[in-house]
Parts: C-alpha cells; sequence; structure tokens
C-alpha cells in the first residue's frame, strides 16, 4: 500500500518522499506540474500530474494506487498581501480540494487522512505572551489562516462521519532542506533569501526584530511521516515545532563559515535598508507554538536551531558541488 503526497513537488512534499522512501515507504507523488528529475526517478515513487482540485483525476488515481494515506500537502501560501492568487483560487486550492480527497478517500477505503494546517490558525496569539498550545483558540487574522481553519473543520466532520482516521499538524514557521520557488508561495522565508544571497555572495543587512520557531524541514517532514504510519494516534491535533523562537543571525554565523568572504551586519530596526522580506511586524517579540504534545506522544526531538542551522548549511554545501 502507497501513502499519496500532494503537492509532492513543494517545499513539504519533497523533504516527505525523501523521508518516507527512505523509510521503504512506496509514495505516490501528486504534483500539478513535473517533479526534479532525482525525486521521479527514485525506486518506489510514482509520478502522478493532476490537479488537487481535478475530482475525477483524483479518483482516477486513487482507483489505479493502492493507497492506504493521504498527506495533503498542496497548498497556496499567502502572505499579508494576498497577491500570488485571488480568494476564489486560494479558498479552492486551500479548502475546496480537501473535501474532494476526503470524499474521494473515504470511497477509495483510505485509512488515514494527514491534513499539514498552519499556526496561522492562531492569528496574533504567538504576540500575547502565553504559551500556543493546542489548547489555544484558534483566531485566524488572513485570508490564508482562514482557509487553513475552514479545511481543518472539515477535516474533523470527515472523521467522524466517514470513520476515516484524521488528523491535524498545525506546522509553524519552516525552514531548511528543498525550499524553492514554485509559484504558490507569496513569500520566500528568511532563512531562504538570506541562503541565496550568502550563495551569491550578496552581503545582507538584518532587522533587529523577525526571530520566529524557525523549524528544520525535515524534522516536520518525519513528523508527519509519523503521523501518516502510526497505527494508532494518541490525538487528532498537534502542533509541529521547535519550541523556541530565534534570529535568523544564527544561520548567518553558519553561512558565513561556509561561504568565506560573505558578511552580514546589524541594519536598522524596522528592517527599511534590508533586502530580506518579512512577513511579521518587526516591531513584536513572537513567542514560539508549544509542540510539547507532539514530543510526548511520539518520543520525537525537533533540532536544536544551531544543529538545524548547520544541517541546513550542509545541504546547501552539498547542492552547490552537485551543480
Amino acid at each position: 500500500m502507497s501513502i499519496l503526497i500532494t503537492g509532492a513537488g513543494g517545499f513539504l512534499g519533497l523533504n516527505l518522499i525523501e523521508v518516507l522512501i527512505a523509510q521503504g515507504e512506496p509514495v505516490v507523488a501528486l504534483n500539478d506540474r513535473a517533479l526534479p528529475e532525482a525525486f521521479a526517478a527514485k525506486p518506489g515513487v510514482a509520478v502522478e500530474l493532476a490537479d488537487v482540485r481535478d475530482r475525477v483525476a483524483i479518483a482516477d488515481i486513487l482507483s489505479l494506487h493502492d493507497i492506504s494515506c493521504i498527506i495533503h500537502a498542496a497548498a497556496i501560501t499567502l502572505g499579508p498581501k494576498s497577491a500570488i492568487a485571488s480568494a476564489s483560487d486560494a479558498f479552492d486550492v486551500n479548502t475546496v480540494s480537501v473535501a474532494i480527497l476526503l470524499e474521494e478517500g473515504r470511497k477509495a477505503g483510505i485509512r488515514r487522512f494527514v491534513y499539514p494546517s498552519s499556526s496561522a490558525v492562531y492569528g496574533a496569539a504567538p504576540f500575547d505572551g502565553a504559551a500556543v498550545t493546542e489548547e489555544t483558540n484558534p483566531m485566524p487574522t488572513t485570508l490564508y489562516g482562514f482557509t487553513k481553519l475552514a479545511s481543518e473543520r472539515l477535516v474533523v466532520e470527515a472523521g467522524k462521519s466517514f470513520g476515516i482516521s484524521t488528523v491535524r499538524a498545525r506546522i509553524t514557521a519552516v525552514f531548511g532542506p528543498h525550499e524553492h520557488e514554485t509559484g504558490v508561495r507569496e513569500t520566500m522565508s528568511p532563512p531562504f533569501q538570506i541562503a541565496a544571497k550568502a550563495v551569491a555572495g550578496e552581503d545582507v543587512l538584518l532587522p533587529a526584530g523577525g526571530a520566529r520557531d524557525w523549524t528544520s524541514s525535515r524534522d516536520i517532514a518525519k513528523a508527519l511521516a509519523l503521523l501518516a504510519m502510526r497505527e494508532s494516534l494518541p490525538s487528532d491535533l498537534y502542533n509541529l515545532s521547535v519550541g523556541e523562537t530565534w534570529h535568523v543571525s544564527r544561520l548567518c554565523a553558519h553561512l558565513a563559515k561556509a561561504y568565506p568572504g560573505w558578511r552580514f551586519a546589524d541594519g536598522k530596526a524596522d528592517g527599511s535598508d534590508s533586502a530580506i522580506a518579512f512577513n511579521d511586524d518587526l516591531s513584536r517579540r513572537r513567542h514560539a507554538v508549544s509542540a510539547k504534545r507532539f514530543e510526548t506522544d511520539f518520543g520525537f526531538r525537533f533540532m536544536a536551531p544551531d544543529e538545524a542551522c548547520a544541517d541546513y548549511g550542509g545541504w546547501l554545501a552539498d547542492q552547490t558541488h552537485a551543480s
């Protein structure tokens, strides 16, 4: 039996393929465009090209393959400006597709549906000073957050009505291997932007604020894989986060060692002189989302910030040498 990954050519999708194949799990990689050749050619990966909004195509793919679990990672990741897609397109891709996959998955007899949601459903809660746990009341403030919360509601109702094991994973800020331009993310992460500058030898200035609980993409993929494969789940809702906020200057310190001659320095506090785009209000302190429930239930350890930075730096070096 196989695990279907939607959005397989995206940031999370490529990491998921890597993790699942390494664990010997057959994967059906669903994407709306061709996957990188290195992934499409991996043994154990079957590639299907389709739009997640195409009910007929989804039904055909589920019928063709023996799918036990769907990890629905396809999404349009909107920033505050919501500039890369219309509200209707974002709702269709982020929410209507969830209903389609749940309904067709029920007909195909899937065992589990894993929904990678977002800490965006918590809205401004990370700025309020209290710990953000799964019990924190979701109050999204952006279109993206609303589409994710609406999708969560569909997942919960499907679990009750269809008898499918469903789980929601509220993912925090992600950085690391396989982040790349896909056209469905409004702003690439500051760590990605910084890494691109380091590789190109372009110095950067950093604002004082903007610390977030940046969490390794490899860890997020490993966590989602656990949620997909574990026989039974203690909960149907988990936060996924390293659990502490840190400033991107820590990543810069690692990159400066790997790329001699590249420099970074403190810029204006408001970021007005920085070429790095941040989606956050740089004047406010953001607190981390707590993933203690997941860590306890699964005995999982997220890479500490410096460990994750070193891992990303090593991956970047490997990509540079390979090209």
